[in-house]
């Protein structure tokens, strides 16, 4: 099975928070959320996740690269 994230907005209505840093990486109950949708990803055994990138999209690509999950 595969999945796929659609993170390149700008997230203007999250405003500032999304002024230096990805809607994704906006932290939602101690974490990023795209950290909690991968991992809930994983748990549904999908066996690919692609994801779409783009306002600020190597920060998510770094975030998302450094973590083990």
């Amino acid at each position: 099975m595969k999945a796929i994230i659609l993170s390149g907005g700008k997230g203007t209505r999250l405003w500032p928070l999304t002024a230096d840093r990805p809607k994704p990486l906006v932290p939602f109950m101690g974490e990023p959320l795209i950290f909690r949708i991968i991992r809930q990803l994983i748990d549904a055994n999908i066996q690919e996740i692609v994801l779409t990138l783009g306002y600020l999209g190597e920060q998510i690509r770094k975030a998302v690269t450094e973590n083990d999950f």
